[in-house]
C-alpha cells in the first residue's frame, strides 16, 4: 500500500497537476516580444491582456446581448455567450491546464446533483464535501505546481475558482427546502423580501414608481443568495468561467449572475427622494431598457488601473523587496531604511490595486455592477468593485482598509467563514479562523502566514487601543473650535494614519517575499521594529488593564 501511495505522489499526481507544455494552437509570440521589449515578464503580460481582452468582448455583449427589449435574445443566449467567451479566455491564459477549472467546476456541480438526488432533504454534506474537494484540489495544486516566487499559471484561476464553487456549495446548502408556513399554499416557497427584490418588471415602469433609497452594500452577495434548486450545469459553467472576473474577481454569487442573465437585476425602482421628475427622466435615460452611465464608470476604472499599474512599474524599479535582502541595504541609516521599507510595501499593494481596478472595468461594461439608483435618481455601477481608492489611501485605521481593499473577497470571508464559525462564540476565534484559512487559500509559502499573522495582531492592537484612546481623542477634537479643531484633527488624522499605513505595508512585505527566511532578513534589517511596535502597544494595554481595569458588560456573540 505504502508503495502505490509513494507511487502516486511521485508519478501520477505530478503528471496531472504539474503545469503542462503550451498548446501549439496558442501563440504566445506577440507577449513574448513585449516582455523583451517592456522588460515585463511574460506571465505578466499574458495575464494582462486576457483581463484587457474582457473589454472588447463585454463591449459585444453590450452592443448584442445586453437589451430587455429583444423577444430574440434571452437568458439563455446570454448564459451560452459567457460559457464560450469564458473557455476560450481561459484557455488562451492556461492553455491545456483548463483541465483544472473545468475539473473542480463540474466536480462540484456533480457533487451537489448527486447528494440532491439521493437525499435531497440534507444537503449538508454535498456543501462540506464541496468545501473539501475545492480546496483540496487547490492545495495540490500549489504542491505540484508551485515555485519559490509569485505563480502566474493556472493556479491563479484555481485560486479565484476555489471560492466561487465552495460558496456555490453553500448556497446549495442554505436552499435546502424548511417546513412550509401553514398561511401559505401547498408548495409555494416563503421567501424573504428584501431591499433587492422588485416587483416591477421593466426598467422605464421602474423609474416611475416611487421607493425608498436602497441601503448600498455590496451586491456580490445579497439577502437571496441561497439556491433551493441547482442550477443546470451549462448555468455553473459560464459562472465559474464568467469572462470578466474568472482570474482576479471580483467575487459574486451564483444568485446574482442568476439575476443578471434575466434582467432582473435592472428592476429597482427610483427612489422616492428623487422626486417624479428625476425618476422619469432616469426611466427615458436607458437604452434597450438599461440605464445609462456604465460607460463613463469603465472609462474610469481603465484609467485609474493603467495609472496604478504605471506607478508601481516604476516604483518597482525604485523600490523592488529583493532591494532589503543583502548587505548593501544594511549599510544605509536606520532611518532610510524605513523610509525605503515603507515605500516597497506599498509598491507591493499598488499592482493589486491596479489589476483589480481595470478588471472592474468589463464587469461595468457588462451590466453586471448595477447598483440601483443614487438619492437623486442616478444609476450607479459600483456594485461590485474590489477596491476603494480614496477611502484606502487616505485610510486611519486597519478596519478601513479591510472594507475599501479587495472588498468582494473580504466580504466572501465574512459570509462564508467568519459567520460560519459562530459556534466557537468568540470573534476574535472566528476573525483567526478567516485569516488562516485565507493564508492557506493563498498558498503554502510561510510569508503569506507571516503575513496574516502579523494582520491578526495589528488588528487586535488596533481595536484595544481604539477603545482606550481613540474615543477619548474624538471627544477632545469635537470639544475644540475653529483653528484649534482644525489642527487637532488633522495631527490626529496624520498620526493613524501612519500608523495604519506602517502596519500594512510592513505585512505587505513578507506577502511579497513568499520565504520565510528572506522575510525574516527583510523586517530584520529594520531591527523588527513593526513587531515592537506592535508588541509594545499590546503590553503597554495589559499594563493598564490590570492597573486600571474597566467594567465591562458582558456581550453576546454577534457577526451582523
Amino acid at each position: 500500500m505504502n508503495a502505490l501511495l509513494q507511487q502516486v505522489d511521485a508519478t501520477y499526481l505530478p503528471a496531472w497537476f504539474a503545469p503542462r507544455p503550451a498548446s501549439p494552437f496558442l501563440d504566445y509570440g506577440l507577449t513574448h516580444s513585449l516582455s523583451e521589449s517592456s522588460g515585463i515578464p511574460e506571465p505578466s503580460l499574458r495575464l494582462l491582456l486576457t483581463i484587457l481582452a474582457g473589454y472588447p468582448i463585454a463591449i459585444f455583449y453590450r452592443l448584442i446581448f445586453l437589451n430587455r427589449t429583444s423577444s430574440i435574445i434571452g437568458e439563455s443566449a446570454r448564459n451560452w455567450f459567457f460559457l464560450v467567451t469564458g473557455l476560450l479566455m481561459s484557455y488562451f491564459f492556461n492553455s491545456f491546464d483548463i483541465v483544472h477549472p473545468l475539473t473542480t467546476a463540474i466536480g462540484t456541480w456533480a457533487i451537489c446533483r448527486f447528494f440532491a438526488l439521493v437525499s435531497p432533504k440534507n444537503r449538508t454534506t454535498a456543501s462540506t464535501l464541496s468545501f473539501l474537494f475545492n480546496f483540496g484540489y487547490l492545495l495540490t495544486s500549489y504542491k505540484y505546481a508551485a515555485t519559490e516566487g509569485y505563480d502566474i499559471c493556472y493556479t491563479m484561476q484555481q485560486c479565484v475558482q476555489c471560492l466561487r464553487m465552495i460558496g456555490y456549495g453553500m448556497d446549495f446548502m442554505d436552499g435546502q427546502p424548511k417546513s412550509v408556513k401553514k398561511s401559505a399554499p401547498a408548495g409555494t416557497p416563503v421567501i424573504e423580501k428584501t431591499s433587492e427584490m422588485s416587483p416591477v418588471a421593466t426598467a422605464p415602469a421602474a423609474a416611475a414608481v416611487a421607493a425608498p433609497v436602497r441601503e448600498k452594500t455590496p451586491i456580490s452577495f445579497g439577502r437571496d443568495i441561497a439556491l433551493p434548486e441547482l442550477p443546470s450545469l451549462s448555468e455553473t459553467l459560464a459562472y465559474a468561467f464568467f469572462p470578466f472576473s474568472f482570474l482576479v474577481g471580483p467575487q459574486f454569487s451564483f444568485s446574482l449572475y442568476k439575476k443578471f442573465i434575466t434582467m432582473k437585476l435592472f428592476n429597482v425602482p427610483v427612489p422616492s427622494s428623487a422626486g417624479q421628475d428625476e425618476a422619469r427622466a432616469a426611466a427615458a435615460a436607458t437604452a434597450n431598457g438599461i440605464p445609462q452611465g456604465s460607460l463613463r464608470y469603465a472609462t474610469r476604472c481603465f484609467f485609474l488601473g493603467v495609472f496604478y499599474l504605471g506607478l508601481g512599474q516604476v516604483l518597482g524599479g525604485y523600490f523592488p523587496t529583493t532591494a532589503l535582502l543583502g548587505k548593501a541595504f544594511l549599510e544605509r541609516s536606520f532611518a532610510e531604511r524605513v523610509f525605503i521599507f515603507w515605500w516597497t510595501g506599498k509598491t507591493v499593494l499598488n499592482k493589486y490595486l491596479g489589476i483589480w481596478t481595470i478588471g472592474e472595468g468589463p464587469c461595468v461594461l457588462s451590466g453586471i455592477t448595477f447598483n440601483g439608483y443614487d438619492a437623486q435618481g442616478k444609476p450607479e455601477w459600483d456594485g461590485l468593485r474590489n477596491v476603494n481608492p480614496i477611502n484606502y489611501e487616505f485610510a486611519t485605521s486597519l478596519s478601513q482598509i479591510i472594507s475599501s481593499f479587495n472588498m468582494n473577497t473580504n466580504f466572501w470571508a465574512k459570509l462564508y467563514i467568519f459567520k460560519r464559525l459562530r459556534f466557537l462564540g468568540n470573534k476574535n476565534l472566528s476573525a483567526l479562523g478567516v485569516l488562516l484559512f485565507l493564508a492557506i487559500w493563498h498558498g503554502t509559502h510561510l510569508g503569506y502566514f507571516f503575513c496574516f499573522g502579523l494582520e491578526f495582531m495589528d488588528m487586535e492592537t488596533e481595536r484595544r487601543w481604539s477603545a482606550r484612546l481613540g474615543r477619548r481623542m474624538d471627544a477632545f477634537i469635537g470639544r475644540q473650535s475653529g483653528v484649534a479643531h482644525a489642527v487637532s484633527k488633522a495631527a490626529w488624522g496624520t498620526f493613524t494614519w501612519l500608523l495604519t499605513t506602517s502596519a500594512l505595508y510592513f505585512a505587505a512585505v513578507p506577502f511579497d517575499l513568499l520565504q520565510i527566511d528572506k522575510s525574516l532578513e527583510a523586517v530584520r534589517s529594520i531591527n523588527y521594529l513593526g513587531i515592537w511596535v506592535m508588541l509594545g502597544l499590546l503590553g503597554t494595554d495589559v499594563v493598564l488593564s490590570i492597573v486600571m481595569p474597566k467594567k465591562r458588560s458582558p456581550k453576546s456573540f454577534k457577526t451582523e
